[in-house]
């Protein structure tokens, strides 16, 4: 709120009185108006927090509590950000129906990613040949910075699927960018020999595979795929 401006601040009361009067900074008029502005200023400010805390996304601690009692969703120690994100996540999964799209819609609009970067397939398709068992894939990770928000969005999804239906896998992935120095030696026969030396600027996608444990989200196992050049 440091940018606010508000539209009652003591020059503009000053700027309203006749030029017959006195209305320099230090005059009585002035010091008299303060007392109104500086009420002013402040009931200004406090209507202005109340609109922008009406956004979940801007809302803090009591006010969030609030919003948090409207879905039975309720703290328990959690910072904002976290807390905010299981009331969202309660928020989406009210209003699933079970369908692939709808599940779409749950992890996308949780995590602020795109509908096309999630995929939802029936394990029947796999070689499991499971008839009443999905698995969501291609979950963009690299929106997620807190283990939490994975066990938490897994619990959502479980409780969005139609009766009878089990989620079997979930996967993760995330994209780290780095440098990396590979060297490497052959030798084809007893004469000719070759080096390689070299720096690679290589994206390196991680897949971490969730099951389902209980109720918990456990990772199976990870795999890398890594493409780049030199």
């Amino acid at each position: 709120m440091s940018d606010y401006q508000p539209p009652y601040d003591l020059d503009t009361l000053l700027n309203e009185l006749p030029v017959s009067l006195a209305y320099a900074e230090d005059s009585n008029n002035a010091k008299l108006l303060s007392f109104f502005a500086d009420s002013m200023v402040d009931v200004e400010q406090l209507l202005s927090t109340i609109n922008s805390w009406r956004d979940i996304d801007n809302a803090q601690g009591k006010a969030l509590d609030y919003y948090g009692e409207d879905h039975n969703v309720y703290r328990n120690g959690a910072d904002d950000a976290f807390y905010r994100f299981m009331i969202k996540t309660k928020r989406l999964q009210r209003i699933t129906d079970g369908t692939y799209n709808s599940l779409i819609k749950l992890v996308a609009e949780s995590l602020d990613a795109k509908y096309t970067e999630i995929n939802v397939n029936p394990m029947y398709d796999t070689d499991s040949k499971e008839p009443d068992a999905i698995e969501i894939t291609n979950i963009p990770g690299d929106y997620i910075n807190d283990t939490r928000k994975e066990q938490l969005l897994f619990d959502r999804l479980q409780e969005s699927v139609a009766a009878g239906i089990r989620i079997a896998n979930v996967e993760f992935i995330k994209t780290a960018t780095g440098h990396i120095y590979l060297t490497g030696f052959a030798q084809t026969d007893e004469h000719d020999q070759f080096y390689m030396n070299g720096f690679f600027d290589e994206s390196v996608n991680t897949y971490n595979h969730a099951t389902v444990s209980g109720t918990a989200l456990t990772t199976e196992h990870d795999e890398a795929n890594m493409k780049g050049g030199a």
